[in-house]
């Protein structure tokens, strides 16, 4: 579908916690003298003794910064600040007086409004005046269509996004700007989910003279220059940038929507014990990115707040529904029986997750308690399905996990010494990063443990890569065909109840056809300084109105 293909690319997985994290800068960013266009580096950089700076410290730093590209969590920290979009998501409460973001939500920032006519085929904005790019020129319509006819040109991450992975036909048919404040974008089918999807950093607002004198747009190639310069406007303007090792913003005097921070550090390192350290000393005011066990550590000082967010991302054990013995349905739900969930949840993940079984994680907007309630921990009741499925025992099973994810490898060691009390027999594969992901991408693994989810907080969006039958990207390579008919007529549905029933029955088929395990909804977790007054959870990383 698109040329980088794989997992990486539309998936949003969470710094990977309780790992040894690190990031190799590619080549090509280094190479394109990322940093040196930007305010003296090496010897001028900032550190976190400038007390009127927010300092963030996260372990690892964007392997790009063009929108068009960014695809995983890391990709994206720096994107929310400097550029804007014609959406953006909103707020809910969230736990000890923090804010958070509400997926379900979307309210506007570039555009002031909109209009959805002809059935969900026709999307008109309105757009602001008045807004500029740095260099002066004005932002318009035309800047919006060229965005996005930019990322699909790339054919990137981006597109991914952009079209709602909605390719044949593609989603967009035309983009028409009939005045400077007005974009007309119309579809080749309705699509409730776009206006979510055109909230991510892919819809980023890029200006077409800038990136002309620096490479310009070529199909389906990454643009070098862009993977480490800023083309945009937004609340920050990034001062330095040094990869995988610092960012330094200051608030654009003139946007629309002013930060609450003038200036934020941002520290990428890669050390989990140096992150605790800078923690404790106070050195950062928010600390992201932690395992788990560390952040428990940090529970109980006076000094800091740990908060816990849910996210759409789970714990999983992935069971290849084409590969044998995972091909029996009845096989399957036994060992949904065969996980010690509470067990997990209190000693590898320390509490800092939620338990569920069904299709959706508990921060996704479609999730029902009622409907998802935890599975039970029960050895006789998966003795008695294995029975009944007619697979005989003992039977053998590889398990894939990516070597130095201790979470991952703890999951996978608790299951294999359940499981072979029941005649199933876990041999644990340990894969480096690169051969872990090429196993999942080309379908070689006969079962796996992943922490994952959707790049978009949306049961269409994730459905219609995570469970649509034939659909590569879809790890499981589950099959129900009776929910891929629902899928097609949810994503078309405006009426949130009427969509809303469609997902409920979608999740009554999925929790049947028991075609994976969650272990636990993970929650992100994030380290506040007590000096911290304003801290807002978002899983695309919106530092613009954190405040101290």
């Amino acid at each position: 579908m698109f040329r980088p293909s794989g997992p990486k690319r539309w998936r949003r997985a969470l710094f990977p916690a309780g790992s040894a994290v690190a990031l190799a800068v590619t080549a090509a960013v280094l190479a394109s003298g990322a940093a040196g266009a930007h305010v003296g580096l090496q010897d001028a950089r900032e550190t976190s003794a400038s007390s009127s700076a927010f300092v963030i410290n996260m372990p690892v730093g964007p392997a790009t910064l063009d929108p068009a590209e960014e695809c995983g969590f890391t990709d994206i920290t720096i994107t929310e600040a400097v550029y804007m979009r014609l959406t953006q998501y909103g707020s809910k409460p969230g736990p000890s007086g923090t804010t958070q973001v509400d997926p379900g939500h979307i309210v506007p920032y570039f555009a002031k409004s909109w209009d959805i006519t002809k059935g969900g085929l026709v999307y008109t904005f309105h757009l602001r005046s008045g807004v500029k790019f740095p260099d002066g020129t004005p932002v318009t319509s035309k800047d919006v269509k060229y965005s996005f006819e930019r990322d699909i040109a790339m054919n990137g991450c981006g597109a991914y996004f952009i079209y709602d992975g909605i390719y044949t036909p593609p989603l967009i048919k035309s983009i028409a700007t009939p005045d400077p404040l007005t974009v007309v974008i119309t579809l080749n089918q309705a699509d409730a989910n776009v206006l979510q999807d055109w909230a991510q950093p892919a819809a980023s607002i890029v200006e077409k003279k800038i990136v002309d004198a620096h490479g310009g747009v070529q199909k389906g190639k990454v643009n070098t220059w862009m993977a480490g310069h800023v083309a945009g406007v937004g609340p920050y303007v990034l001062q330095s940038y040094e990869p995988n090792k610092q960012a330094v913003l200051v608030a654009n005097p003139s946007f629309f929507k002013q930060p609450a921070s003038k200036k934020v550090i941002v520290n990428f390192i890669a050390s989990d014990p140096t992150l605790v350290l800078q923690a404790r000393s106070g050195a950062a005011d928010v600390t992201l990115g932690l395992s788990k066990q560390s952040a428990h550590s940090l529970a109980s000082n006076k000094n800091l707040k740990v908060i816990a967010n849910d996210t759409a991302s789970a714990e999983q054990i992935g069971m290849p529904n084409n590969k044998p013995p995972f091909d029996n349905v009845k096989f399957r739900e036994a060992l949904t029986y065969a996980v010690p969930y509470q067990q997990i949840l209190s000693k590898v993940a320390y509490g800092y997750g939620t338990l569920y079984y069904g299709a959706f994680p508990p921060a996704m907007p479609e999730f029902r308690k009622n409907l998802e309630p935890p599975r039970t921990f029960d050895l006789n009741k998966a003795r008695q399905l294995i029975a009944a499925s007619g697979v005989k025992t003992p039977v053998s099973v590889t398990m894939n996990i990516q070597a130095g994810n201790s979470i991952d490898e703890q999951v996978a060691t608790i299951v294999q010494g359940i499981w072979a009390q029941l005649g199933v027999n876990v041999t644990i594969n340990k894969l480096s990063a690169s051969d872990y992901i090429n196993s999942l991408e080309q379908h070689q693994a006969q079962s796996y443990v992943r922490l994952d989810g959707p790049g978009v907080i949306e049961a269409g969006y994730f459905l219609g890569y995570d469970m649509k039958c034939g659909i590569g990207f879809n790890l499981t390579a589950m099959c129900i065909p009776q929910a891929d008919k629902l899928l097609d007529q949810g994503r078309r549905t405006f009426n949130r109840a009427a969509r809303q029933k469609i997902w409920d029955r979608i999740n009554t088929l999925w929790i049947a056809d028991a075609p994976k395990i969650p272990v636990y909804g993970d929650k992100y977790v994030s380290v506040l300084n007590k000096r911290v007054k304003h801290y807002f959870y978002s899983h695309e990383v919106d530092f613009t109105t954190w405040s101290k």
